[in-house]
Formats: C-alpha cells, structure tokens, sequence
C-alpha cells in the first residue's frame, strides 16, 4: 500500500541527475532507479518562463581606472548599440590592433550604461569552448536549479540561447572574439537583444555585425594617461611626451611603460633609455604587477597573433618583419609583391595582416603602427617568430626591396620624383636604423642613392649625413680607392660645398687627383670630380682657374660622351657661368642660351635642369641690362617651379625671390 501522494500530485516532477548510478534493490524484492528524484515544478522550467533577476550581469571591474579621452568612440558605440529596447539590432564589433584598449572601451561602455539593460553579459569568445562556457554560467545565474539537473556545458549554453532568443532588452558582450565564423552560429540564432563585440580581426565582419574602427590615443591624452600612472611631475612632462610618441600612442604600451616606472621608481627618460638599448626585454616588462599582467604585455599579445598568422599563411610575418625596417607610414604596396613569386600569395597574406589589425591596407599601400614595427624587428630568442635569423632575414629582404623600386639617378631623372618622395621616408627609416656592423654593398648604394636626391632638392644637411654614410659604407664593403667609394665621396664634397662646410673645398681637391690616380684622366668619374672642383674654385672667386678646368672638362666631354650627354651640357653651362664670372657678359648670354635650349631640347622644359639654365641665362641677361627679359624669363621659371617642386620649396622660393629683385629694377625698354 502506498500511503504517499500520487505522482505529480505534490507538484514534484522526476528529474535524471546522474547517469552512473544504476539501479538500487529496497531489500523486499523490488528496486528503484537510484538515478531519478523529485524536485519542485519551479526547478525545470522553459526558457521562456524564467524571468532574469534584477540587474544581472557578470561584468568584471574595469581594468584601469585611467579611461582617458574615448569620448567619440564612446559615443559612436552608444549610438551604434543603440538604446535598451527590444527591437532586433545589428551587433556592433570593436576592431583595433591588439592593446588599443577595445575590452577597456567595451567594458567602460558596459558598466556606464548597465542600467539600460538586463541582463549584461560578458563572455570570453577567443574560443568556441569559451563562449559554450560563458553562456553555461549565464543559463546558472538566469536558472539557479539548472546544475540539479544534470545538463552538460553544452546544454546549458543551448537553454541560454533559447533564453535570450525568447527575450528581450539584454545585451551580451562577446570580448576578444577571433573570428566571426566561430561566432556566426550564436549571432545568427539571436535577433532580439544587443551585441557587442571586441575583436582583434579587422575583416569578415560584413555579413554579422557593423564594424567600429579603434584606433590609437590622441598625443595629448596619451600623454594624460602616462602622467596618471607615472606621476604627474611638470618636470618630466618633456620626457613623458617623447616617451608617448615612441610608443605610438597605443593605450596598453604607455599602461605597461608607466607601470614600470611607477614600480621601478625611475624616471621616463631612464625608461626610454632602457627602450632603445634592451627593447626586447622592455617590450617584455609588466612593471611588477600579477601573473595576469605578465601575460597582457605587447610583446605577449602580438606574439599570439603571429602565432595564429603564422598558421594560416607564414609569409604575412615575413612581410610584417620586413615593412617593420620602414618608416611608420603608408608604404607602397608594390614593394610586397617582391616577397614572393606569386601576387595571390601575397594578396592573401596582406589582407591576413590587415584582418588582425597588424597592417592598415588599401589598396596602394600597407602601413604598419611604429610600435608594431619595433616589436617586429627587435630579435628575442624567447619568440621563435622574432629570431635573429629572421630579423636578420627581414632587414636584408627590406634594403633589396628598396634598392630595387628606387627610380633612376634623380640628379637627372625627374619624373622619377614622385616615387622618391614615396620612398625616401622608408629609406631614411630603414638607414637610420642600421648599425656599422650592418652595411652592405646594397644599403650603401641606398645612402648614395638618398644622398643625390635630397641634395638636387636642395635638403643640404640630410644629403650631407647620407653622403657621409654612403662613404663610410663603400669603404668598408668596396674599399677606400674602390670606383663607388670614390663617387660616394664625390657627393658628400657637392652636398658639403651646397651647405656650406669648409671641409667641401679639401675633399674636391683630393677625389678629383684620387680619381685621377686610380681611375684615369679621361674616366668619366674623373671629369665629374674635376667639373666638382671647378665649381668650388667659381664660388671661392678663383675665377680664371674655374674657366680653365671647365673648358677642358667641355672639350673631354664632347670627345667622350658626345654633345648631348648630361654631362656635356652641364660643362658646357658651367663654361658660360664662368664667362659671366669675368664679365665677359655678352659671351655668356649666347652661351647661356644655347645651354637653355639644349636642356629644353634634351629633357624638356618642365625639367629642373631646365628650368635652371633658364634661371643662369635670366641672371646673364639682367646683368647685362636685358631686365625685361630676365623678368619675363624668371617668371617662366618660377611658374615651373611651382608646379615641380610646390609653392614653398627652396628652389621656389629662390626663383620668387629673383623675381622680385629683377622687377624692381628700371627696365631696358
């Protein structure tokens, strides 16, 4: 007789807990299944019936409490999210390089506008089982009996999703999600609520969610953000800027490097100190805080995404090492391309560095965050990714590159000026960076090559540090008499006489018997440094001797090269010059205006050469008292310039200032 309620009566349902306990004898014959009891109705309810309580949410404190200046992300993120309401959205991702501070925003954003929502739910989704996990607490916290019941991880994490899509007016925070595939299943099953994303995937995105771009700080809040942790001591705000600026700006690197300091009690300047001689170990460096924040470092993030590129398509490292040797902005695509035989290969590993925020792409240039860079190209034998071997590897790949997309000699070849003024910032980056032990006969012909076009745009002290480079690199590769040492001196002594150094008229005087002695009398090189030589003796008033060597150098040059080689025509401009210098005014107007025809005949009249011998035949006319021909000349010159070289360029500003001086002069009628 079965004196108890019947089943169900009491309004207790039978409920599987287990699987493992098997069946029980009561000891007068008969068994229960030991697996089965009873709970409450209220213990096993639908999705549906289960209300959430009151302000629910898992949010975690927010990281630092040093949020400074995302006011228009911010805003762009409430905007974008939306308001509280239940009306189905489009899920919002918040996409950056990695330490840009995207889980900072999405957290602070979270936290200020907790109240509009219910509830608020933060998930781990850098992996599948870390989203199934962060939706199983979730299922937990809305049912307070589901662990009674016996549901896996799995099951829990499909009663939260049938949860939230029977609900409305939450929002779920997926953080640090690695790619929107792993994400697709979840967003595509939930209409109702808010999403908000982090990622540090850039692309894919297009199809799920609307992207929001987060960029680095502003210098003056990065700046803020220093002195917040470091200490805000007006002395050291000096140091603290240039501190912000090497670091590029990027939230977590200056939290890292201000938590260093503030731990260590050093000073931002020791610290930069430290940055540049050990970077590596630097990059490495929490600043003494927990294990958590050992692993948070921007040489531990970055790691991980080249761990995960690397996967799928090794050579996007390979390109991410080598674009790290340029200058921290855009860089012509096309220098990619030399990487590999195969464009596709290329394509795909760009857009994979573009997808994980390593690299910004368009479509003609990739430009790489300069603290990326130095990250990149600093060797630490704790990554295998950033090997000397493949540093090492890197820098080579980055000064074939260069050498091989650098147009003709820009003395001479001006419509290659556009792609120079491309390149130089990377040529001057990537030869700023090496060591004397590192030169090589290419990255010696890039210090050549830089110091010729910054002295014909007339950069005298940037040619100068080149040509000295150039120098020294061809000496200790080639040799000290070596042809290409010879020249590289060559240009130092031109861009030093252009700046005005002393130190011009002895290195003329010793390249052009060097080049003599080990070259020949009659080598080209040899008529170069003599024409070098009589320049200088020009400027330096030694009128009569500068005349004799030009006029041998125009007989040597017209023998030799012919009439209408470059060289030859800058003798024979040089030889009216030299008229002009001794008054002999009329022989060097008919000079001078063969030259400018010459010029204009051989490279056109929009080309600089041209447009100075127009300038030289201007100066001989107005000194010879045609001062409305020079006016009108110095115009045509000045209209050229302008449109060669831009409106406040040396030479522009020369040709203004002729200009002026010729217009106030009476004119000749």
């Amino acid at each position: 007789m079965n004196d108890g309620p019947a089943a169900g009566a009491s309004g207790e349902r039978s409920v599987a807990v287990g699987t493992n306990h098997g069946v029980v004898s009561t000891g007068d014959g008969a068994t229960i299944d030991a697996r089965v009891f009873r709970l409450p109705d209220r213990a096993v309810r639908t999705p549906d019936e289960v209300a959430a309580a009151p302000g629910l949410h898992n949010l975690p404190a927010p990281r630092s409490q040093v949020f400074v200046d995302r006011q228009d992300s911010m805003a762009l993120l409430v905007e974008s999210v939306g308001g509280g309401g239940g009306t189905e959205t489009v899920p919002t991702v918040v996409h950056g390089l990695g330490g840009t501070g995207k889980s900072a925003l999405a957290l602070q954003f979270a936290h200020e506008h907790r109240d509009r929502w219910n509830p608020v739910w933060w998930l781990a989704a850098d992996t599948p089982a870390g989203v199934t996990e962060g939706l199983a607490a979730l299922a937990a916290r809305l049912d307070p009996h589901a662990g009674l019941t016996g549901r896996t991880d799995a099951e829990n994490a499909a009663w939260a999703i049938d949860w939230l899509r029977a609900h409305t007016g939450w929002l779920l925070v997926l953080d640090n999600a690695d790619s929107p595939r792993g994400l697709a299943p979840v967003l595509g099953a939930l209409a109702s609520g808010r999403h908000l994303i982090t990622s540090r995937r850039a692309t894919g995105w297009h199809h799920l969610a609307r992207a929001l771009p987060l960029g680095t700080l502003p210098q003056d809040a990065a700046l803020d953000l220093l002195a917040r942790i470091a200490g805000p001591d007006e002395a050291e705000r000096a140091a603290l800027d240039r501190l912000a600026t090497e670091l590029g700006c990027l939230p977590l690197a200056l939290e890292q490097a201000a938590a260093y300091i503030r731990h260590t009690a050093i000073t931002p300047a020791a610290y930069l100190d430290r940055l540049r001689r050990h970077p590596a170990r630097m990059f490495a460096a929490a600043g003494g805080a927990g294990e958590a924040d050992n692993e948070r470092t921007i040489a531990r993030i970055w790691r991980l995404s080249l761990q995960a590129m690397d996967g799928e398509e090794p050579l996007a490292g390979e390109i991410l090492r080598t674009f790290a040797w340029y200058a921290p902005e855009p860089v012509p695509r096309d220098l990619a391309y030399g990487l590999h035989d195969d464009p596709l290969a290329v394509d795909d590993a760009l857009a994979l560095l573009h997808s994980y925020s390593m690299a910004a792409l368009t479509p003609r240039t990739v430009a790489v965050h300069r603290l990326v860079q130095a990250v990149a190209r600093t060797h630490d034998p704790a990554d295998p990714h950033r090997t000397a071997e493949a540093v090492g590897r890197a820098r080579d790949s980055a000064a074939r590159l260069l050498a091989s997309a650098l147009p003709g000699n820009p003395l001479f070849d001006h419509e290659g000026w556009p792609r120079w003024r491309e390149l130089l910032p990377h040529v001057l980056a990537f030869t700023g960076l090496l060591g004397a032990d590192e030169e090589t006969p290419v990255t010696a012909s890039l210090h050549l090559a830089a110091s010729g076009f910054l002295l014909g745009n007339g950069h005298f002290d940037q040619a100068v540090t080149s040509g000295r480079r150039a120098v020294a690199a061809y000496g200790a590769t080639h040799g000290p008499d070596a042809p290409m040492t010879l020249t590289a001196r060559s240009f130092l002594a031109s861009a030093l006489r252009s700046a005005g150094d002393p130190e011009a008229t002895a290195l003329h005087e010793a390249n052009a018997a060097d080049c003599a002695r080990v070259l020949g009398p009659e080598h080209t090189d040899t008529l170069a440094a003599r024409a070098n030589l009589a320049y200088l003796y020009a400027l330096s008033g030694r009128t009569a001797d500068a005349l004799a060597l030009h006029e041998r150098n125009l007989a040597d040059h017209e023998r030799l090269l012919g009439p209408d080689h470059p060289h030859t025509l800058n003798a024979r401009a040089n030889v009216a010059s030299s008229y002009r210098d001794l008054g002999d005014l009329a022989r060097a107007v008919e000079l001078h205006e063969r030259s400018a025809a010459d010029y204009a005949r051989v490279f056109g009249e929009e080309h600089p050469e041209a447009l100075t011998a127009l300038a030289n035949l201007a100066y001989a006319c107005r000194l010879a008292g045609g001062t409305d021909r020079a006016v009108r000349l110095y115009r045509q010159v000045l209209a050229g310039r302008e449109r060669l070289f831009g409106e406040d360029h040396l030479w522009t500003e020369q040709a203004r200032q002729l200009l002026a001086e010729a217009s106030r002069e009476p004119g000749d009628g």
